[in-house]
Order: structure tokens, then C-alpha cells, then sequence
């Protein structure tokens, strides 16, 4: 379960900017409280961020994507002389050379976990990491550039021989995971397997029939569709015979995968598959290709099966434009699946950018759940719960936000200027 995240000197984030989860002492009652005998606090399962057009929402869930490359690949993937060159923030040119940070809290296997780092364009700065084993600060490692890195005692293992290992530009966490350094691997597994993105919306007809057709469909998706009134009633896989051209390329391409990887087992169907979704008409099924849905359904497509993922296992799911082609109804309810103890049993836990302001008032959301970004006269963002302004759990939220009263709005002005005519 995630705590919390921050980051500076990061795109639009000039100043050190954090989401928490942690539950506020607010006696709102939208949705369940996820709880952990590593911390007292309660956790929130979901956080929305309000704000502008350009005032950085989806610059924090960036970030964090930034963060979690950083951790998985900069040790296996990056060439020795690679850049890291992070997105610093570039209205005040100063800063380009200055360190971005990365900092977040989160709980693993009842542990709370504090892991953070600092790096400019070439390389990693500043690297930490402690553990709270029945909530006792353990410092594992500290990094810090040039000079040998600090170690704790409760870090096992072969620290040294892995520092060594460890280039200018990749994490140590990476390295160590690399090298098979098994409280390291733990962490590292955590940022690997447990973080879902979905950052860029995508309704690509290609893109979600090849994301159906690889393996079998959660029955999860099939009825959430039904009960989505899409009109919705089946789904079908049929086998597909590409062209004659495509055949031999794909035949070239398998010989030449295994020229270059004998050992190589992966093997090239020439035979794909075509998902269709089942309407009546007339009282007949018909089976209608995916180019015939809407953009809405498509959407569904594509967020469902994480969704149901992040429920399943408890994992964390990033979405940027959650409202992007879903009618509110819909986004409503994919937030209850994890507000809800029945629905979310693992502790999954969502964190998703809106424009959707009917959410304000759909009584789904407590006001610690919902957070704005706002950028001030220097474009820089900051970020702000919802519960840091004075409301009453009986405001008409929607009303107050569109009005400015919190603040994270576009400012227009009067837009009958434009019209005006010229002199």
C-alpha cells in the first residue's frame, strides 16, 4: 500500500510536492478505510486530482512513472554512458543543473518502507532507504555521491560487493535486485510488479484486440459490460488468417529471431485473433467487431483488467484522464470497486487525474481523497487536499469548485473581448 509520493525539480514541479494517502482525521464516510498493522494511520484506497488544463496533474503521475523506470531499469537496461537527464523544471533555467527528488513511503508485507533519491543529468546524487519492522526505524542504506555509501545493520547481505557494482547512473536498489540480494529484490518487486500505468488513454482498436486475445478475458470485464448498459450481451474470439505477405514476413522474422537466438523459444502464429462483442437486434445475437464500439467501451476495455488487477492482488493503479470518453456514472463506479471492503479485499489502491466534476457531488469520495494542483505566478505546481480548505461534508463540492472557491481552475476572463472589434 502506497503513504505517499513527492517529487521537485521535476516538469512543472519546482518546489518539493507530496500526495498522501494517509486518512485525515475527517469523520467522512464515502468509502472504506484500508488499514495495516504496520502503521496506526488509516490509508485512503483512492486519491482524484483536480486542476487546470496544463496545471500539472498528470506531471505528478510522470513522476512517479520516472521514478519506478529509474528503479527497474537504470541498473539492467542504461550503457554505462548513458544520461539520466530527468525533466527539471524549466521556467527558471537555474535549476537545470540542480538535483531532482524523488521520495515515497508504502507498505510491504505488514513493513513500512521509506526509499527515496536525488539525481541531476548524468547521475544519482543522494540514495535512501529504511524499513520500520514493527515500526522501528531501521536505516538499511545511504547514499551519497562520491564517498562510500552507509550501511545498517539490518541490511544483510553483500553490500559492499554490490556497491562496487553499482555505475554513477543506476540505482542501487536496481543493482541489488540484479545481483540477487534478497531484501533488495523484495523493495525492487514492489516498484516491478505491484505499480500499473496507464498514463497515455488509448482506445486503439489494434492495441485492446491484441490486449483480449492474449490469454483469456476476466469474465469481470464481460459482466461490468453487461451491467454498463453498453448493449453489451457477448464476446467472441475468431481465428484470423493474415494475408499471404504477412505469413512470409512473420516466417522470415522467425527465422531470423532464431539466427540471432537459437535458444530462443518464442515462437510466431500465423494465426491472429479477431475479438467481436455480441448485441441483439431483433431478438438475434450479432457479433460486431471492436471498430464498431464506441469510444466509451473502448475505454472500458482498456481500464477494466488492471482495475480488476490492482483489486485482485492489491496493487496500485496509476490512470491519467480517468474521465477521458466515460460517462460519470461509470467512473463513479470503477472508484466504489475500491472504496469498497467487499470489491477491493487486498487493499488495492487508485490514483487518477479528472476533469469530471460531477464526482464532486456523487457522495463517492471523502474530501481527503480529493486534491487539486495549481500553478502560481511562477508556473511552478503545487498540490492540496480538498480537507486542508474549511468545508462541511454537507457543501455542494461541485458548486464551491467551479466558483474558484478552492482554488485549480482556469482563469478566462472576460471572453467577449476576442469578439471585440479592432480599432
Amino acid at each position: 500500500m502506497l503513504l505517499r509520493f513527492g517529487t521537485s525539480n521535476f516538469a512543472s514541479f519546482r518546489d518539493f510536492q507530496e500526495l498522501s494517502l494517509v486518512a485525515s482525521s475527517l469523520k467522512d464516510d464515502q468509502s472504506d478505510l484500508l488499514e495495516s498493522n504496520a502503521i496506526r494511520e488509516k490509508l485512503l484506497a483512492a486519491a482524484v486530482i483536480y486542476g487546470a488544463n496544463a496545471a500539472g496533474k498528470s506531471n505528478l503521475l510522470q513522476a512517479f512513472a520516472f521514478m519506478r523506470d529509474m528503479i527497474v531499469n537504470s541498473h539492467s537496461k542504461s550503457t554505462p554512458t548513458e544520461k539520466i537527464d530527468p525533466p527539471t523544471f524549466a521556467l527558471d533555467p537555474e535549476l537545470a543543473a540542480k538535483e531532482t527528488k524523488f521520495d515515497v513511503d508504502f507498505i510491504l508485507n505488514s513493513v513500512r518502507y521509506h526509499y527515496g533519491f536525488t539525481v541531476n543529468a548524468a547521475e544519482v546524487l543522494e540514495e535512501w532507504l529504511y524499513a520500520y519492522p514493527e515500526g522501528k526505524r531501521q536505516r538499511w542504506f545511504y547514499r551519497y555521491p562520491n564517498v562510500p555509501f552507509e550501511f545498517g545493520k539490518g541490511l544483510r547481505g553483500k553490500n559492499r560487493s554490490i556497491e562496487a557494482l553499482t555505475r554513477k547512473n543506476s540505482l542501487f536498489l536496481s543493482a541489488g535486485a540484479q545481483n540477487a540480494h534478497e531484501q533488495l529484490s523484495e523493495v525492487y518487486g514492489y516498484f516491478d510488479k505491484n505499480i500499473l500505468l496507464d498514463l497515455e488513454p488509448n482506445t486503439s482498436v489494434p492495441l485492446i484486440n491484441d490486449l483480449l486475445s492474449r490469454g483469456k478475458t476476466d469474465e469481470r470485464v464481460l459482466n461490468f459490460l453487461k451491467h454498463a448498459d453498453v448493449g453489451i450481451t457477448g464476446m467472441s474470439a475468431d481465428e484470423v488468417t493474415p494475408p499471404e505477405k504477412a505469413k512470409k514476413f512473420m516466417t522470415e522474422f522467425q527465422t531470423l529471431l532464431r539466427s540471432h537466438f537459437p535458444d530462443s523459444k518464442a515462437e510466431i502464429s500465423n494465426t491472429a485473433k479477431r475479438i467481436k462483442f455480441g448485441h441483439v437486434a431483433k431478438n438475434k445475437e450479432v457479433f460486431l467487431g471492436l471498430e464498431s464500439e464506441s469510444r466509451g467501451t473502448l475505454r472500458l476495455l482498456e481500464l477494466l483488467n488492471p482495475c480488476f488487477d490492482a483489486l485482485d492482488q492489491g496493487k496500485i493503479l496509476l490512470v491519467d484522464e480517468l474521465d477521458a470518453s466515460l460517462h460519470t456514472l461509470l467512473a463513479i463506479k470503477l472508484i466504489k470497486l475500491f472504496g469498497s471492503k467487499v470489491t477491493n479485499p487486498k487493499g488495492g489502491q487508485l490514483i487518477a487525474t479528472t476533469h469530471d466534476t460531477n464526482l464532486l457531488c456523487a457522495e463517492t469520495l471523502r474530501r481527503d481523497q480529493i486534491w487539486f494542483a495549481e500553478k502560481d505566478e511562477h508556473g511552478a505546481t503545487s498540490l492540496y487536499p480538498l480537507s486542508d480548505i474549511k468545508t462541511r461534508n454537507t457543501d455542494n463540492l461541485e458548486k464551491g469548485y467551479l466558483q474558484g472557491r478552492f482554488g485549480a481552475v482556469p482563469f478566462l476572463g472576460p471572453i467577449e473581448k476576442l469578439f471585440a472589434p479592432r480599432t
